[in-house]
């Protein structure tokens, strides 16, 4: 009993340590989030409008209407916005996975603008296909990032291709 009191303050103040240092980094991360670099073009169009950090992210949130457990953020427009790319940074890779299931889920549901048209495989990650508000939709998940590109339909096949390579 006397070896085990001193023993629970080491992992209390173990625990508590962790705790402090975790809320630091992930504080810092939102107040200073990681830059996302997107294509400077897409199917020749160039970029011609690009948003990165707190405002986009904060952008996200408004867009979803609840917050998330985002690091980084980045929004690029392309041609007469033709083509837009959403990008968003989460603290892993198995963060990023849970996004894209909750998105799926939620679509899923039917409550949203966008009706899924299909699930494709490419590399070993799932990239979903959807269409609505006049343009064919892709999202998948690319290491620690959320991908969700908008594109002019005729433009698709190409964009998507080219945004899988530039984000594998």
């Amino acid at each position: 009993m006397k070896r085990s009191f001193p023993i629970g303050l080491i992992v209390l103040g173990a625990l508590l340590s962790l705790a402090a240092l975790s809320w630091l980094y992930f504080g810092n991360a939102a107040g200073n989030p990681a830059v996302i670099h997107l294509p400077d073009q897409l199917a020749g169009l160039q970029r011609l409008d690009y948003k990165t950090g707190a405002q986009t992210m904060a952008e996200f949130e408004s867009l979803h209407g609840k917050q998330f457990p985002l690091t980084s953020g980045a929004i690029g427009i392309y041609g007469d916005q033709q083509v837009t790319v959403w990008a968003a940074g989460t603290s892993s890779d198995s963060n990023a996975l849970q996004l894209v299931e909750a998105m799926r889920e939620s679509i899923a549901e039917g409550n949203s603008p966008f009706m899924p048209l299909t699930q494709t495989n490419n590399d070993n990650r799932s990239v979903y296909v959807l269409e609505g508000m006049g343009q064919k939709h892709f999202y998948f998940q690319s290491k620690n990032l959320v991908v969700w590109v908008a594109v002019d339909p005729a433009l698709a096949d190409t964009v998507i291709q080219e945004i899988l390579e530039a984000y594998p």
